[in-house]
């Protein structure tokens, strides 16, 4: 009997999923909580099998198969993606918990039709029985925007901080810069940053652009790279973070909006320098001179500038190095992972 059924989000696997296999393998071995895993696809089942949870996967399941009685955990990245989802659970009586990275308002997001959508959405979130989510900030908008009343707990991301760091790539005239994930033209600013590439402003012609994913703003990308040649753009299909950032000099995240990018922690440790809008949400990692004001093109360019030199690069990155424990907060991780698989165990439910 699973303590907890899991439905894993109908998306390609990012970091907010890479982050949600990682603190389930945490809890399934230190914590002996018992989970079942719904909807995964290969990729998925893939990342399960890295991750020790191979035998937590039900084949071909979905919503239909989530057995009542049990504790049903829902992970979508901001809390208006697959809200249908959540409707049906909830409709359908399960108890249902939430694991989410981002809880903005759809006013927040720039969503149409904004305060409709969020008068709509948040009384099915006051009938959730547990979150979870990644920080403290996150925390408070699910209290104080959301009015939500139920137990939050915070689990912060965690990657390896021992894994090897990539040796520096091979110097070239133009820095290297990677944007590498999810291609969102909207949340990840992709629109914007290929406005500013496409109009050729002159900050944008000293660097050469790696596109490295997957997503909706791919069409786009790859015209853009088709526009201008590979010498000054270029789009790769998804691969792991080690080998998009071999050849890089800098990670790119010109997000308008993000909870605690995986991604970013990821490039730190292995040893490259991140540059960020402030809507990435890194102010705890990284350097100010590495973040900008979305939107703001002199920004971003003044903060890619500051990183033109092998010598600038490696000091961005001890800075980040040395944010990274108090960032992903270990112990409070632990304790809170405790009392989480506790709870979900059965014995913290009433």
């Amino acid at each position: 009997m699973a303590d907890i059924t899991v439905l894993l989000p109908s998306r390609p696997l990012g970091g907010h999923e890479k982050a949600l296999l990682h603190w389930l393998q945490d809890a399934t071995q230190g914590q002996a909580l018992r989970p079942a895993i719904l909807g995964a696809d290969d990729a998925f089942a893939a990342a399960c099998g890295r991750a020790g949870l191979q035998s937590a996967l039900v084949p071909r399941s979905g919503l239909e198969d989530a057995p009542r009685g049990v504790p049903l955990l829902l992970a979508p990245g901001v809390l208006h993606m697959q809200a249908w989802l959540l409707c049906a659970a909830l409709a359908k009586q399960h108890e249902v918990w939430v694991y989410v990275a981002m809880a903005y308002s759809a006013r927040a997001m720039g969503y149409r039709h904004s305060s409709l959508r969020d008068a709509l959405l948040a009384p099915w979130l006051r009938r959730v029985r547990g979150w979870i989510t990644i920080n403290e900030h996150q925390q408070a908008l699910l209290r104080d925007e959301w009015k939500i009343r139920a137990p939050i707990h915070v689990l912060p991301n965690q990657t390896d901080t021992h894994a090897p760091m990539l040796p520096a790539a091979a110097p070239v005239a133009r820095l290297r810069v990677a944007v590498v994930g999810r291609f969102d033209p909207w949340q990840k600013g992709l629109d914007w940053l290929a406005a500013q590439i496409t109009n050729q402003a002159p900050w944008t012609l000293s660097c050469q652009w790696v596109f490295q994913g997957a997503g909706a703003a791919e069409a786009m990308l790859m015209q853009l790279a088709s526009r201008l040649g590979p010498h000054r753009v270029q789009v790769r299909a998804h691969a792991p973070l080690a080998e998009a950032l071999a050849s890089a000099d800098v990670l790119l995240m010109p997000s308008r909006y993000e909870g605690l990018p995986l991604v970013a922690l990821e490039a730190s440790v292995m040893g490259r320098a991140v540059v960020a809008s402030e809507g990435a949400c890194l102010q705890s990692l990284l350097p100010g001179s590495s973040q900008f004001v979305f939107g703001d093109a002199a920004g971003l360019a003044r903060a890619l500038a500051s990183l033109a030199t092998p010598e600038s690069r490696q000091r961005a990155v001890a800075h980040a190095q040395g944010r990274l424990a108090f960032v992903m907060q270990r112990e409070k991780y632990d304790a809170t992972l405790q009392a989480l698989a506790h709870s979900l165990g059965g014995q913290g439910r009433p």
